[in-house]
C-alpha cells in the first residue's frame, strides 16, 4: 500500500490477465500428507523451481518478475483512481494479497527477486503520481517488509507444526491479516507523517493502511492459496454452480441499490454460506473476489451512495469491515465443512478397520478350532487305533500267553499316557505363552517303533542331510507320517509299509506307501478327515500333497518347501 493510506479508497480486483486454468496450473504445488489426512501445500511454484536449463530458468524468472511488477502496479493504481470518486473511504489493496501469496508459494531463494520487483513497481507508481522520492522509498519499504514478515511467519509456523485446517486458518489470519499489515501500516503511517502533508493522525493512517492491506490479503490471497492446494475432503463444486454463486453474489451487491436504491449487502452472508457449504474455502475465496470487484466498481463509478449506504464516506469503512467479517466467517464455515467431512471419513475408516479386525478375529477363532480338531484327530485317532490293535491282540493271547497279554496291556497304558501328553501339548498351543513343542521329525523313530510293536511291518528310510526346519513344518511332517501309518493300521492290517523321508535342498519329501504281493484293483477313494487334515497342513505351508491307490496298494506323498530354518 502506498500513498493510498491517506487517499480515498475502494476494493480489490481479480488478477488481471490470468485465466482460471493458467492460475491453477501455475499454483498447483507438490503436496505432502499429514498424519491427519489432508495435504498441505509446499512453498513451491513448479514452474519456478528450475530444471529447464540455466538460460531458460533466467528467462522464466525475469518474465515472472516483470509480470508480477505489472500486476502489482495495476493494483496499486486503484487508490489513485478513487480521487475522482465523490464518496470513498479506506482502500482494499489487492497487491498485498498478491505479494503474500507469491512469497508463500515460491522458494525462499526467489524472494529477493520478487521483493525487488515489488519495490520497483511501488516506486514507479508513487513517483508518477506526484510523490516525493523519500515517500516513494518509504512506501516501497512498507510494502516489501509487510509480505516478507507475513510469509516468513506463515512458512516458519507451518514447517514446525503439522496441523489441520483450523490452525492453518488461524495461522493465515494472525500472520497474513494481522501481523504483516500492522507492521506495514506502521511504516507507511510514519512515511506519510514525515514526508507528506496529512490532516489525519498517525494512528488513523496506520489503521486505514492495516484495514486496506488486510482486506487485500483476505480477498486476493485466499483464492490463490486455495487454488494452489488439493484437499482430499474438500467438497467439489461444479463450474456451473461456482458461476451461479459468483453471479448471485455480484447481483446482491449491485442490483438492489442500482435499480431500487435499497442496499441489500446484508444478504451476502447467505450467499457466502451457500458457497462454504457447497464448495468449502475455495468456493468462498472465488465468491469473495466477485464481491470485492463489484464493490470496487461501485466506488470508482461514484455509486457508493446508492449501492452501499447514504453518506458512504463516513460509513464505507464499516461496510468494508462488515464484508471482511462476513468473508472470514464464511471461510471458517468452509473449514469446518472440510474438517467435518474429514472426521466422518476417519470415523468410517475406523469403523471399517474395527469390522475387519472382528472378522479376522472370527476367522482366526475358526481356524484355531479347525487346528485343535485336526490335532486332536491326529493324536487321539492314532493312539486309539494302536490301542485297539493291542487290545485285540491281548484278548486273543490272554489264555495262551498271559505274559504276552500283560506286555500288550502295558503297551496300551504307555501309548495312552503318551497320547495324553501329546494332547496336552496340542491344547497348550492355544496359549501364546506355552513353551511346549509338538513332536517332529526326530520323533518319527519312536512312532515307527510303536507301530512295529503292534504288528505293522514298517520300513523307514531317511536320506539327505538333515536340516533344521520351522516348528510348523517339523510338526506337519510328523503328523503326515503318523496319520498315514494310522490309516494303514485301520484299513490295511498286515500290509507292509515303506516310509521314505528325503531332505532335499529346497523341500522335505515324504512318501508312505503300503503294498502287497497281489495286484489290487483300483477302487474309488473316499477321502476322510485324516486325508483332508494332511492336505490342509501341506497346503498351509505352500507344499504339494497327493494320496491315492497305486498298483500294489496305497500311497501318500507330500512335498513341503523349506521356507525358513529354525534358529
Amino acid at each position: 500500500m502506498g500513498a493510498e493510506a491517506f487517499l480515498p479508497s475502494a476494493t480489490a480486483v481479480p488478477l488481471v490477465g490470468l485465466s482460471r486454468a493458467r492460475i491453477r496450473r501455475a499454483l498447483m504445488a507438490p503436496q505432502r500428507m499429514t498424519p491427519s489426512g489432508p495435504p498441505l501445500p509446499e512453498c513451491r511454484l513448479p514452474f519456478l523451481t528450475g530444471g529447464h536449463g540455466r538460460r531458460a530458468d533466467r528467462l522464466i524468472l525475469a518474465a515472472t518478475a516483470f509480470g508480477l511488477a505489472v500486476l502489482y502496479a495495476l493494483g496499486a493504481l486503484l487508490p489513485f483512481s478513487y480521487l475522482a470518486a465523490p464518496a470513498a473511504g479506506a482502500a482494499f489493496f489487492p497487491p498485498a494479497g498478491l505479494t503474500l501469496s507469491i512469497l508463500v508459494l515460491t522458494p525462499r531463494s526467489r524472494w529477493p527477486l520478487w521483493l525487488a520487483s515489488i519495490a520497483a513497481a511501488e516506486c514507479y507508481v508513487d513517483l508518477t503520481h506526484g510523490q516525493s522520492v523519500a515517500a516513494a522509498l518509504g512506501f516501497a519499504l512498507a510494502n516489501t517488509v509487510e509480505p516478507l514478515l507475513g510469509a516468513t511467519l506463515m512458512c516458519w509456523y507451518r514447517s514446525r507444526h503439522k496441523f489441520s485446517l483450523r490452525p492453518q486458518l488461524l495461522n493465515f489470519v494472525l500472520c497474513g491479516l494481522v501481523i504483516g499489515p500492522a507492521i506495514g501500516g506502521a511504516i507507511g503511517a510514519t512515511t506519510s507523517t514525515l514526508f507528506n502533508e496529512v490532516t489525519d493522525s498517525w494512528l488513523t493512517i496506520a489503521g486505514r493502511w492495516w484495514l486496506g492491506d488486510a482486506l487485500g490479503v483476505l480477498v486476493v490471497a485466499t483464492p490463490i492459496l486455495e487454488w494452489s492446494r488439493r484437499r482430499r475432503f474438500e467438497p467439489k463444486v461444479s463450474p456451473m454452480e461456482q458461476t451461479v454463486l459468483i453471479v448471485v453474489a455480484t447481483c446482491v451487491t449491485l442490483v438492489p441499490g442500482l435499480l431500487w436504491h435499497h442496499p441489500m449487502v446484508y444478504l451476502l452472508p447467505l450467499v457466502l454460506t451457500w458457497a462454504a457449504l457447497r464448495g468449502g474455502p475455495r468456493a468462498v475465496g472465488l465468491t469473495g473476489v466477485a464481491v470485492a470487484f463489484a464493490a470496487d466498481w461501485v466506488v470508482i463509478t461514484g455509486r457508493a451512495d446508492a449501492v452501499m449506504l447514504p453518506e458512504a464516506r463516513e460509513n464505507l469503512v464499516l461496510i468494508q469491515v462488515f464484508l471482511a467479517i462476513t468473508l472470514l466467517g464464511a471461510l471458517m464455515l468452509g473449514v469446518e465443512v472440510v474438517e467435518r467431512q474429514r472426521s466422518e471419513y476417519l470415523a468410517r475408516r475406523a469403523e471399517s478397520q474395527r469390522a475387519d479386525a472382528e472378522l479376522r478375529a472370527v476367522e482366526q477363532a475358526a481356524e484355531e478350532r479347525r487346528r485343535i480338531g485336526r490335532e486332536t484327530h491326529d493324536i487321539v485317532g492314532n493312539a486309539l487305533n494302536v490301542m485297539l490293535l493291542h487290545a485285540g491282540a491281548a484278548r486273543r493271547v490272554l489264555d495262551d500267553d498271559p505274559d504276552g497279554a500283560r506286555r500288550l496291556l502295558e503297551s496300551i497304558e504307555t501309548i495312552g499316557r503318551a497320547a495324553f501328553v501329546d494332547l496336552d501339548v496340542a491344547l497348550r498351543l492355544t496359549d501364546r505363552d506355552a513353551s511346549s513343542t509338538e513332536p517332529g521329525l526326530n520323533d518319527v523313530h519312536y512312532l515307527i517303533d510303536v507301530m512295529r510293536r503292534v504288528g505293522v511291518d514298517v520300513e523307514l528310510t531317511m536320506s539327505g542331510e538333515p536340516r533344521s526346519v520351522t516348528p510348523d513344518m517339523d510338526s506337519a511332517c510328523y503328523r503326515i507320517v503318523q496319520e498315514a501309518l494310522t490309516n494303514v493300521a485301520k484299513h490295511a492290517p498286515g500290509a507292509s509299509v515303506r516310509v521314505d523321508v528325503r531332505f532335499e535342498p529346497a523341500a522335505v519329501e515324504i512318501s508312505v506307501i503300503n503294498g502287497s504281493t497281489t495286484v489290487v484293483a483300483p477302487a474309488p477313494v473316499r477321502p476322510g478327515r485324516g486325508l483332508a487334515g494332511m492336505r490342509e497342513r501341506v497346503s498351509r505351508l505352500g507344499g504339494a500333497f497327493d494320496a491315492g491307490q497305486v498298483e500294489y496298494g496305497f500311497a501318500v506323498r507330500a512335498s513341503i518347501p523349506v521356507i525358513a530354518s529354525a534358529p
